[in-house]
């Protein structure tokens, strides 16, 4: 991949430090190559099938609640890129993390996805998989994996 050719890079937020440190190496590929930050964060619906052995999840969620904070957080980060000389854009989506990071993927015509890792292991994984894992499956585009620091 010929770096200089980016034109967009997604990169979904948590707001964790392992995306903290994949939007910094987003941003030092964007300087050099002029791309365009497309920062998303995906807000978890109150109800969604999980893999078996877990049917359905129930959260208690106050959407509205959820919304602000997603909206405080993107701000924030947009003003950190912006301020680095680098475009931005930002959104809130709704849904599963790696449906919707795929998605967009596909809407706006990503050229890299960089996202960050939570390294789960042990039941967690088991339980909820990676959305690393799946969103590397489904992309129309190369992804880009910023391993968690010790």
């Amino acid at each position: 991949m010929d770096l200089t050719s980016l034109k967009r890079i997604l990169v979904p937020t948590d707001f964790s430090d392992p995306s903290n440190e994949a939007l910094e190496a987003a941003m030092a590929l964007a300087r050099g190559s002029g791309a365009t930050l497309d920062l998303v964060h995906v807000a978890v619906e109150a109800a969604y099938p999980l893999p078996p052995p877990v049917d359905v999840a129930t959260l208690p969620l106050d959407m509205g609640k959820v919304l602000d904070r997603s909206a405080e957080g993107l701000a924030l980060e947009e003003k950190r890129v912006r301020a680095a000389g680098i475009a931005c854009e930002s959104t809130t989506l709704i849904g599963r993390p790696d449906t919707e990071i795929v998605r967009r993927a596909r809407e706006t015509g990503a050229d890299l996805i960089v996202m960050g890792t939570h390294g789960r292991s042990g039941l967690a994984h088991a339980l909820f998989g990676s959305n690393v894992d799946r969103v590397v499956q489904h992309t129309p585009c190369p992804v880009l994996i910023v391993p968690k620091r010790a």
